[in-house]
């Protein structure tokens, strides 16, 4: 149990930014012929729905139609615009308005001839300019918003505390523990991967509550003590609700999308982000059990948080299922 002392420690002294969790924009413009260009803006939602919003700014020699909206698959808006430029992209492409929520955006622009080139906006460097970007996509992006969506997924790292709590009480070696991440790691790599390549969807409401009674199921197991199915065979349990995890990591991928010609690559980059912020994570809870000891008077307190939390989670997310 002094593992749920240190996970709660950690967790409280994480920044303050569980319910903010980040997203980026992707904004393609590309040519249509000599004098033409149309951008395509992809925005998120924010975690209570909301769009976020960036304003477009355009070279002084374009002139724009008026924007469409359209609603992709998944969360948030796609807002077109035709900009016709006699004199190409001769100024600088940016956008405003970038915040907590929405740091940053993955910009490609693509000539009718020749390599497109990426580059990432935000409100340190809010602006393109022609030929100062390279076209190698913007794979390093990618992996740090991995790092940031676990680090940031409170749902998750519980998840992974709880195997850790219950690793903690079998006494079982690290190859142990090392073997029951690796199977939540597999599985939600090859669900995020379907999800975001294959087009594999779930009820997202359906997807977050079934991620919270997995949550609930390890508290119950520990606060019972008993031999249970998690605690006899941890990485069949890793494995199967790391299924549903990965959907889970898919729906947060999808309000920043993919970069049209390299989503192979950024796809393993945010999951290489994912596992790289995981085992960070993992390090911290064995580091501050080493360093702090955790008193075991604390451990039944630190339990109940677990189990209510995810109670919690189970009875608001099924409440909005089924409502």
């Amino acid at each position: 149990m002094r593992a749920l002392l240190a996970a709660l420690v950690l967790l409280l002294a994480a920044p303050a930014a569980w319910a903010h969790a980040m997203s980026s924009a992707q904004w393609r413009v590309t040519q249509a012929d000599a004098q033409t260009w149309d951008s395509r803006l992809r925005l998120p939602e924010d975690f209570e729905g909301k769009l976020l919003s960036l304003q477009p700014q355009w070279p002084a020699s374009c002139t724009q139609d008026g924007a469409t909206r359209s609603q992709p698959a998944d969360e948030g808006v796609v807002l077109h615009w035709r900009l016709h430029c006699p004199q190409g992209l001769d100024g600088r492409l940016g956008l405003s308005g970038f915040s907590v929520q929405l740091p940053d955006a993955v910009l490609l622009v693509q000539p009718l001839q020749g390599e497109g080139q990426y580059s990432v906006l935000s409100a340190a460097r809010p602006h393109w300019q022609p030929g100062l970007q390279a076209g190698t996509p913007p794979v390093a992006h990618y992996f740090v918003l991995g790092v940031d969506h676990i680090l940031l997924g409170l749902d998750h790292l519980l998840f992974v505390v709880g195997l850790f709590a219950l690793w903690q009480r079998g006494g079982r070696g690290i190859a142990a523990l090392v073997g029951t991440l690796t199977a939540f790691t597999l599985a939600h790599s090859i669900t995020l991967a379907g999800a975001m390549l294959r087009g594999w969807t779930l009820p997202s409401g359906a997807v977050e509550a079934c991620i919270a009674a997995s949550i609930l199921l390890l508290a119950v197991e520990l606060a019972t003590g008993a031999q249970g199915l998690a605690q006899r065979r941890p990485a069949s349990v890793a494995f199967a609700f790391g299924l549903l995890h990965g959907f889970g990591f898919a729906g947060a991928l999808a309000e920043t999308g993919l970069p049209e010609q390299a989503r192979g690559w950024a796809l393993a980059a945010f999951n290489l982000g994912v596992e790289a912020g995981q085992l960070l994570f993992v390090v911290g809870l064995l580091a501050l059990l080493r360093l702090l000891q955790p008193q075991r008077r604390w451990a039944p307190l630190a339990l109940c948080a677990y189990g209510a939390l995810s109670a919690y989670w189970l009875i608001g997310r099924s409440a909005a299922v089924l409502g």
